[in-house]
């Protein structure tokens, strides 16, 4: 669907990323990873049409349609949450209203003139794409997004504009998936949802009919989601194929087999530049220092990047909790007929010990 052939980006004087090529596929299911300002929303952006490469090229095949969600940002008013929702299926109630006036049509023309003939022929090709593109239960499709996305039947009615902007975003997320476009590439989607929704959200990613692309520090979210990692890393970008968890094993296996050839190569060079500084000045070794010296500068040195930076931090241990947490005396309830007890409750938790009456309290 989309190709990148040797493409690069640049951010001001840094650049992301080049060389990079990329084949997308219509059935791909990629989580892209990489470090802050490696420019992953940037490529996602590149991949929407909304931002361009600096080098090479992209190509998109034709009548594809992408759906891109942002991290944050959008802002939606004017109409009711359901029927923003229900705007995504604007071409398919026009789909309707046309069948409608023509069954009317149909109704009062000849059924043997050509006029006829004309609009049964235009119903007919209406009616099946209207009937592929589930034309019938559209109101059922909206209705049971946003009720995987958490939103109560009560909130269907009320305008967009009164939700926060995290529950707008949801709202934005739901158009995309009732959209169903060739490509989903989503940003983080599962900054504003709650435990709930991200699982109704993994489960229907994981019966999405078409390709998705998306960013998300969720590890186990894209475990159960992606079938590919690709990480943006050192300029480059690298394929991983599997999870999440899979990628962080191929990851440390790659870096193994990197380390080891630069280990190599710097031994490789050692003795080469030994031997030039050695003898550089006999001429009975002019021949054999030339082959050396050729041989050096065709060498394409191998770089180690610097490791990731990480955040280590951790709680210090509290101090313990008195033996006695909570005390109390004197307690009354009335219901029907009055009563007073009291209790001691220990660090634990527990009920310590009690004693209840009935009678008036004091």
């Amino acid at each position: 669907m989309i190709t990148l052939n040797l493409a690069g980006k640049r951010f001001g004087p840094k650049l992301l990323f080049e060389n990079v090529s990329w084949l997308i596929t219509p059935q791909e299911r990629a989580g892209l990873v990489g470090g802050n300002g490696t420019g992953k929303s940037t490529l996602l952006k590149i991949l929407g049409g909304m931002d361009t490469l600096d080098y090479g090229t992209i190509q998109f095949t034709k009548g594809m349609t992408i759906g891109y969600l942002p991290q944050d940002g959008l802002s939606l008013r004017g109409r009711s949450v359901f029927a923003e929702c229900m705007s995504v299926f604007d071409n398919v109630k026009a789909m309707e209203q046309e069948m409608e006036a023509l069954t009317v049509s149909m109704s009062e023309l000849d059924p043997s003139s050509p006029e006829y003939n004309a609009v049964t022929e235009r119903f007919h090709r209406l009616e099946n794409e209207f009937t592929s593109r589930d034309g019938y239960n559209i109101e059922s499709q909206v209705g049971m997004v946003l009720d995987g996305l958490g939103f109560a039947k009560d909130d269907w009615r009320r305008p967009t504009e009164e939700f926060s902007g995290g529950w707008q975003m949801r709202i934005a997320l739901g158009k995309l998936l009732l959209e169903k476009p060739s490509l989903l590439l989503l940003d983080e989607p599962t900054n504003h949802l709650d435990i709930e929704a991200r699982d109704w959200l993994e489960h229907y990613l994981q019966t999405y009919p078409y390709a998705f692309v998306m960013i998300s520090h969720d590890r186990y979210f894209l475990d159960v989601t992606v079938k590919k990692i690709v990480e943006i890393w050192n300029k480059g970008m690298h394929f991983y194929s599997g999870n999440y968890e899979k990628y962080l094993q191929q990851k440390t296996e790659r870096r193994e087999q990197l380390e080891a050839a630069y280990r190599n190569q710097k031994e490789r060079v050692d003795a080469l530049e030994a031997f030039i500084n050695r003898f550089r000045a006999q001429a009975t070794k002019a021949k054999q220092v030339q082959s050396r010296i050729k041989e050096l500068e065709k060498i394409e040195r191998i770089e180690i990047p610097p490791e990731e930076k990480t955040i280590h931090f951790s709680f210090p241990q509290p101090k313990a909790s008195g033996r006695v947490v909570a005390e109390c005396k004197g307690i009354a309830k009335v219901n029907g007929a009055s009563g007073s007890c009291w209790w001691v409750i220990t660090g634990r938790g527990s009920r310590r010990s009690s004693s209840c009456f009935r009678g008036r309290s004091r």
